[in-house]
């Protein structure tokens, strides 16, 4: 099964863009993986962010395939451990998609209108984080997580 990244806007930080690079490079020696980069929505001069979180999540809808299962990524959603994330997700894996795709908003975060396609809702952290180092906190626990379900030994 596949596993994919939906991420809003591209990296303008190298430092996090390659780090993505890594363990998406990593994670592809045990599921074919990839990362889709929707545009990101220009604030204006007024800088209103439910435009743009509602112009970004049709973005992002347009990305997925019809089987696709998805994870957004949010503060508002459920706090996991490694070992919780890892069986989460073997069964989304395991529940016959084309891919598990993970989705991560733009800099004002990903909409609610995403939500009743959604499988899941993963918190990262409690605490706000900048969108480039969601994408690599990210990449690095669905690394993470591949290791484990495979058996091997996780390496930095």
């Amino acid at each position: 099964m596949r596993i994919r990244f939906l991420f809003v806007g591209k990296s303008d930080e190298a430092e996090y863009a390659r780090g993505v690079e890594r363990y998406v490079a990593r994670i592809a020696r045990f599921s074919p993986c990839d990362v889709v980069v929707v545009k990101e929505e220009k604030p204006g001069a007024r800088a209103d962010a439910e435009r743009v979180k509602t112009k970004e999540a049709e973005r992002l809808l347009g990305a997925l395939q019809p089987r696709d299962l998805l994870v957004l990524c949010d503060e508002r959603g459920k706090e996991r451990t490694s070992a919780e994330f890892a069986r989460d997700l073997r069964g989304w894996l395991d529940s016959g998609p084309s891919a598990v795709a993970f989705a991560v908003g733009g800099a004002f975060g990903l909409d609610l209108s995403l939500t009743p396609r959604a499988r899941a809702i993963l918190s990262l952290s409690r605490m706000t984080l900048p969108h480039q180092m969601a994408r690599l906190l990210l990449a690095e626990q669905v690394y993470r997580a591949t290791a484990t379900l495979s058996g091997v030994a996780y390496s930095k």
